[in-house]
């Protein structure tokens, strides 16, 4: 049997050098297309730095952070100041751009005295946003439920004076036990909602007192430690004593 043999020749077409440079110049702009920038961060010693949500670690940084160009969120943070945010533009390749923070003191007058506004301000002035939703719900729950006791009691008391006319005026025996029931029901039942009102008054109040008490003792009222480091003053040349630097700081 003589073996099959196809009519036309197979030939495999060489593949174009251009799409080879093609693929060169998509992968490259795919894997290396991002360009570099560069940012100096400086800020007070101790406050921790963070560049688009991840952390770069405290002031002062080890050195320049190399990042791409685009827009970049710079958010710092310490205990005491408000929280830092600047939108960062970093437009050509090799910028670089110097960004200074300067960190705005939190203030124990305003974090206390919201409070007075809406129990939990405070803390969301401060950054304590769940202890500020806790106190947001009590006060709210506490105005809300002491409303709703004295409408309640209201409309109590509306069927206790009804009931009471009409238990003075009943001349049936029955009638007269039936009413006097009645009557004390209504009553008890307007009492019932008088201390629910008063309730749901202490909650709020005693919402609005923790909340600046909170407030207040989230700032630190004594500091002991090194404290700054004095200026330098020369050593006396006939004493080698080893000085001793303390501090003591009462805020109040």
């Amino acid at each position: 049997m003589t073996p099959w043999k196809s009519p036309l020749p197979l030939r495999c077409a060489p593949l174009p050098a251009a799409c080879f440079l093609t693929a060169l110049v998509l992968a490259s702009a795919l894997c290396g297309g991002a360009r570099a920038a560069t940012l100096d961060i400086t800020g007070p010693a101790g406050a921790a730095v963070f560049l688009d949500g991840a952390a770069l670690g405290f002031f002062p940084l080890s050195g320049p952070v190399n990042t791409t160009t685009g827009r970049h969120d710079l958010r710092c943070e310490m205990p005491g100041y408000e929280v830092f945010r600047q939108e960062l533009a970093l437009e050509a390749d090799g910028d670089e751009l110097r960004v200074i923070v300067r960190m705005t003191p939190l203030s124990r007058r305003t974090a206390v005295g919201s409070n007075l506004l809406l129990a939990g301000l405070g803390q969301h002035y401060l950054g304590h946003s769940w202890r500020g939703y806790f106190y947001n719900a009590a006060e709210i729950g506490g105005l809300l439920t002491a409303l709703g006791g004295a409408i309640q009691r209201s409309n109590y008391r509306q069927d206790y004076l009804l009931l009471r006319d009409r238990y003075a005026q009943a001349v049936n025996a029955d009638e007269i036990a039936d009413l006097r029931a009645a009557t004390e029901k209504a009553y008890s039942d307007m009492e019932d909602m008088e201390s629910l009102r008063d309730l749901g008054l202490a909650v709020a109040g005693g919402a609005v007192v923790l909340s600046m008490l909170d407030a207040w003792l989230s700032f630190p009222s004594v500091t002991v430690g090194a404290g700054v480091t004095p200026a330098a003053t020369t050593a006396n040349a006939e004493t080698s004593a080893p000085a001793v630097h303390a501090g003591l700081s009462l805020d109040f």
